[in-house]
């Protein structure tokens, strides 16, 4: 297969789902844990102004805390991205959220605003890394999904109505449909896990970050990707 054929680690199925996953666990365990959320900025805006009608001002600067450290995170991606030589700078732009997850099971009375920061700082970063990245051909958005929800219905539409109907037209419609299916479950199973283990449930976003980046070390050097995927 020549390297041009190849869909590149970031563009695939796996990965796609992956993040999917992560995206709603970690806004569910966010809300859960800090009354904030670290991924869906457009959601702590209307949240902020809830809490302002109910002049409830404590939350309101946690969800500030995420958005300011969020788009500094963001800003910092860009910088990364843009002294990469190799492709594995995308395994280094998931050390701080790998390392934040990590450390908030293990450290005890840290005010929650810090760690709002550190992740949504992190969260920035792995945003910025992943950005146009495909589900194999189609464009889909990472860590939240009412984009790729509406891509779902419409390449089911398509698919359904259309009397020629193909097996491309298919599997991109079920593509989108993992995505928001992967984002759905990575919130259940956040909202579960943490009834049980509270704020150490965090770990599963540190597991799920590992099994990403070992799923693309291995496929950059299966393929021979390091100086072809920056």
């Amino acid at each position: 297969m020549r390297r041009d054929d190849i869909i590149m680690p970031q563009d695939g199925r796996k990965m796609a789902v992956l993040l999917g996953f992560i995206g709603g666990f970690i806004d569910v365990y966010s809300h859960m844990q800090f009354h904030s959320l670290v991924a869906t900025q457009t959601g702590n805006i209307i949240l902020m102004v809830a809490n302002l009608g109910q002049n409830d001002f404590h939350f309101f600067i946690t969800k500030l805390f995420s958005i300011f450290f969020f788009s500094i995170g963001f800003l910092v991606g860009i910088v990364i991205k843009e002294r990469a030589v190799t492709a594995f700078w995308r395994l280094y732009a998931l050390c701080p959220l790998l390392l934040s997850t990590m450390f908030i099971p293990f450290v005890e009375n840290v005010n929650h605003n810090i760690w709002v920061a550190l992740l949504a700082f992190s969260t920035g970063i792995l945003m910025l890394t992943f950005s146009g990245s495909r589900i194999e051909s189609e464009p889909y958005t990472i860590l939240m999904t009412s984009g790729n929800y509406r891509k779902m219905l419409q390449f089911w539409y398509e698919y359904i109505v259309n009397r020629q109907r193909t097996a491309m037209q298919k599997r991109r419609a079920i593509n989108y449909s993992l995505v928001v299916l992967a984002f759905i479950i990575g919130a259940l199973v956040a909202a579960i896990v943490y009834d049980i283990f509270a704020y150490r449930a965090i770990l599963g976003v540190t597991i799920t970050l590992l099994i990403i980046m070992i799923h693309y070390t291995i496929e950059i050097i299966k393929n021979d990707l390091t100086l072809h995927n920056v």
